[in-house]
């Protein structure tokens, strides 16, 4: 007769409960208790991570796992709660067609997965998704004017996209170099007339809003 054996973590007893593997693979943990996951901050991350992982983000106090290439929080089945964010992207000059950063209020999701989750009003006339506007992600420093910071204003450790140089050093302030497009995060606020977006998600209308019109999105309608 032969002895089936499973592999068994209690370390007391060899009858006990623990975590083990049956005869099918299956990771069993036999308690009425609770299961631990590994804890760490998100810059303790696996730095190579692999789909299928599993942690609690002790600097954002949420479950987090690795779901097709990214990492993930494990939503609530409550409801959304930081609900619906009305953001205005300032007023059209009736030149610049770049407006954002897009910022929803969800530290997860911060901004829509298409055009047509954001709702767009410029005053108080709806903008149709890729007729009026693109949701376009660090747009380079040919798409448009709009959405610039000018070096003496940067934010200290926010990562911006170099749109002009100027007579600006940016690679005073954490650049790999002075050249349109190069992304970089801010380790001053720079001085000079150079300008730079702030990465992220942003509104790129097909004609400028004319001047003095608010652009407003409303997020979060995809949640």
């Amino acid at each position: 007769m032969r002895l089936l054996k499973g592999q068994n973590t209690n370390a007391r007893n060899i009858y006990g409960r623990g975590v083990k593997v049956d005869t099918l693979d299956q990771v069993i943990a036999e308690s009425t208790n609770s299961i631990r996951v590994p804890l760490g901050t998100t810059a303790q991350r696996p730095t190579t991570p692999t789909n299928g992982q599993l942690r609690y983000n002790s600097t954002l106090n949420q479950f987090e796992g690795y779901e097709a290439a990214a990492w993930r929080a494990l939503r609530y089945a409550e409801a959304f709660r930081p609900g619906i964010t009305q953001q205005s992207l300032g007023n059209g000059d009736a030149t610049a067609v770049v407006f954002g950063p897009l910022a929803s209020g969800d530290v997860n999701a911060i901004a829509p997965a298409a055009a047509q989750n954001v709702l767009v009003l410029v005053e108080n006339v709806f903008q149709l998704a890729t007729t009026n506007y693109t949701l376009v992600q660090n747009p380079n420093a040919a798409t448009g004017s709009g959405g610039t910071v000018t070096a003496g204003s940067f934010t200290i450790s926010t990562e911006y996209k170099i749109i002009t140089v100027g007579d600006t050093d940016f690679t005073a302030i954490g650049a790999s170099a002075n050249t349109v497009d190069v992304v970089f995060t801010a380790t001053g606020a720079g001085t000079g007339t150079g300008t730079a977006r702030a990465t992220g998600y942003y509104l790129v209308f097909t004609s400028a809003p004319d001047a003095g019109k608010p652009v407003t999105a409303l997020h979060n309608f995809d949640k």
